[in-house]
């Protein structure tokens, strides 16, 4: 006997997880686990002779600790990402959908991608593939959040600048609000994801058995009839509006009003008055009228039901700015009852320092007009206990019931967030600046007795070495040559604390003519160690000129002092970054050379102060060029690392923003042996 699915009562189960806020990958609807993922799941657990047995929740931690433990066979349709690769076992891929970032209409930013992002804050869904992705770039602002819906909420009430997720997603999203959202997608899609099951790490025999159920399933044409119902055309409606309501969405929750409420309202005004002025038949009006009255008084009820579900607090303000009515989210968040509050100014809970700031929401930007919405505002709000929460207000007016409608988001945890990030780097700054101040002073104010110190030395050498017994030469020899080393870390601690204190402002720089005058003044060394230099074409960057020709000189005499027997050969170029972090938005330069190399070990270590490789013996220095190098290169916002073998090398490459989107051009041989080839795109 079988059952409906065409099973035998006794087939083996298939335990699959479901994330349920990922719509229309999946979701629920009215308590039933729905989407793509759930409906290919039940496909391929049904071609893999296998009943389905799903498990739903809202967080992906609590799916993946069943994984771990035994309790569940698969995650259905997880992004790949590399964190996620190394503890699971992917299956071929179930849907690939397109990664998007989207902004507000009104918001004047435009990323074209993710190199756009910096400087904007960005919401993600937390610890989902965007997340993941974003979070392993520096200098990214993130703002994590529960759901996909919390994201497209956060740009639409301008807590965040853009979002980043899966398109369809985003899409679905937009489309199922009640009111339309103030979202566009900006530049082209970004990665392609891919969805796919998610087994156990090592559980390879479970993931052979999906995949060849997915074959199946493609070629018996089922896949494609699931993939259009949940990809094509408008067929991705399936967020319900109690789901929408309860997310605590209040900028849906004003326009859902004002575009049924405020409308039926002002059409129900003019109608009345063409009657009185008797331009409509009068049968004809009161029959529109009646029919405006019933769908006015259905937009009214659906907005109670708006004002009393709310998860944020929502006022109605007199346009004198008075409270008339609060819903049950605001009585529990501040503390204060209906009748303690009715009446009452709004402003007068508002604190002292943010008061002019928040006038707007009641009256400014608003010129009379029906539904416009003042621009959000952010203050401190007094609650029953005396206690200012942070909130972030937007407003919006009826004018022709004089009335506005106020809603708030608790944002405290982030503004003190923020406020103590923001101490924390001016303590950080200011910590910096007072370091890189004492080491120019202490190092300049050392110079002078050091001085005097070698001086004497260099006499007392002069004129009792040899008089004395051997012992004291030494002695005076040592005592001399450490004066001299002395006097070479301070002079190299001056360089180091002058890249900040003493930095030129940055202007147009041609790195063909920087390189020009480096290997001028390292002439007579290459010459002498008998080195060749291969020279690719060279851009022009917005940089400090000075510190680019010392960036440059430190790395091409490294170059010819940590040489191996044979003699240098050392390569210049660049080329565009191609890289996630900076893709067409920097300068990628390099510096290779066949030197002696190093061991992966001390990669990181070369690039700290007074850090050293060899004794000074045999290579002569402080060990702090590499470091001034750091420093140059960090000051014009970019990177800089190595690759090297022993004995065969080192490619030290460092990584400039591109300011200035043209290349010089030069074509001409170079005079140490290398050619300029064909300029860079």
């Amino acid at each position: 006997m079988r059952n409906g699915n065409g099973l035998p009562p006794d087939a083996p189960e298939l335990h699959i997880g479901l994330l349920t806020t990922y719509p229309p990958l999946s979701y629920m609807v009215e308590g039933v686990p729905a989407g793509f993922a759930r409906d290919l799941a039940e496909a391929v657990a049904q071609a893999a002779g296998r009943k389905v047995v799903f498990h739903v929740d809202d967080n992906g931690v609590a799916l993946r600790d069943e994984l771990a433990g035994g309790s569940l066979d698969a995650l259905a349709l997880m992004a790949e990402t590399p964190e996620r690769l190394a503890r699971l076992e992917f299956s071929e891929p179930g849907v690939e959908v397109a990664e998007r970032i989207y902004v507000r209409r009104d918001s004047g930013a435009h990323p074209r991608g993710v190199a756009d992002l910096s400087g904007l804050l960005v919401a993600v869904v937390e610890s989902h593939s965007s997340h993941q992705y974003l979070r392993s770039m520096p200098g990214q602002r993130l703002l994590p959040v529960p759901t996909p819906l919390d994201a497209v909420m956060a740009v639409a009430w301008g807590r965040a600048d853009a979002l980043m997720a899966p398109e369809p997603v985003v899409e679905h999203i937009i489309r199922r609000l009640p009111t339309d959202a103030p979202l566009e997608p900006s530049g082209q899609p970004l990665r392609t994801l891919r969805f796919s099951f998610g087994a156990a790490k090592g559980n390879t025999p479970l993931v052979a058995v999906l995949n060849e159920a997915l074959v199946k399933v493609r070629a018996s044409g089922e896949y494609d009839r699931l993939y259009r119902r949940w990809f094509g055309g408008n067929v991705l409606s399936r967020y319900t509006d109690r789901e929408l309501l309860l997310a605590g969405v209040a900028f849906a929750l004003l326009t859902v009003f004002l575009g049924a409420s405020v409308v039926l309202l002002s059409r129900t005004v003019r109608l009345r008055r063409d009657v009185e002025a008797g331009t409509v038949a009068t049968r004809e009006a009161r029959a529109s009228m009646l029919r405006e009255a019933i769908s006015r008084q259905r937009a009214e009820q659906e907005a109670e039901r708006f004002f009393a579900l709310s998860l944020d607090p929502v006022a109605i303000v007199t346009q004198q700015g008075a409270l008339r009515r609060v819903n049950p989210a605001w009585v529990r968040l501040f503390g204060f009852l209906p009748e303690e509050v009715t009446g009452h100014p709004f402003l007068d809970f508002v604190h002292p320092d943010d008061m002019d700031a928040s006038r707007p929401l009641l009256v400014g930007g608003m010129n009379g007009l029906a539904g416009v919405v003042a621009t959000p505002v952010e203050n401190r709000f007094r609650c029953k206990d005396g206690v200012y929460r942070w909130l972030a207000w937007a407003s919006v007016v009826l004018p022709e019931e004089g009335l506005v409608y106020l809603s708030g988001r608790d944002v405290t945890q982030r503004k003190e967030a923020e406020l103590h990030l923001e101490r924390q780097a001016e303590e950080l700054r200011r910590s910096n600046a007072e370091l890189e101040q004492f080491a120019y002073i202490a190092s300049h104010d050392l110079q002078e007795p050091l001085r005097k110190i070698a001086s004497f030395l260099d006499l007392l050498a002069k004129r009792y070495v040899g008089r004395l017994d051997s012992d004291a030469d030494e002695f005076i020899g040592f005592a001399v040559d450490a004066a001299r080393r002395m006097k070479d870390m301070i002079e190299d601690l001056l360089a180091y604390s002058r890249v900040s204190t003493q930095g030129r402002e940055f202007e147009d720089t041609d790195m063909e003519k920087v390189v020009d005058t480096v290997l001028s003044d390292l002439g007579l060394l290459f010459e002498e160690a008998g080195a060749t230099v291969e020279r690719g074409p060279l851009p022009m960057i917005r940089a400090d000129r000075v510190q680019m020709e010392q960036l440059l000189r430190n790395l091409l005499g490294n170059a010819v002092k940590y040489r191996s027997e044979a003699p240098p050969s050392i390569s210049i170029g660049a080329e565009r970054a191609t890289g996630d972090g900076h893709p067409g938005k920097a300068w990628v330069f390099h510096v290779r050379d066949n030197g002696i190399g190093m061991k992966p070990e001390h990669f990181e270590r070369i690039f700290r102060v007074f850090q050293r490789l060899h004794g000074p013996g045999r290579y002569p220095g402080t060990g702090i060029g590499l470091a001034v190098c750091k420093k140059i290169v960090e000051r014009h916002g970019g990177t800089i690392d190595v690759e090297s073998v022993p004995g065969r090398g080192s490619t030290f490459r460092f990584v400039m923003p591109d300011r200035i989107a043209r290349p010089a051009s030069h074509d001409r041989p170079d005079r140490y042996g290398g050619q300029v080839g064909q300029q860079l795109p």
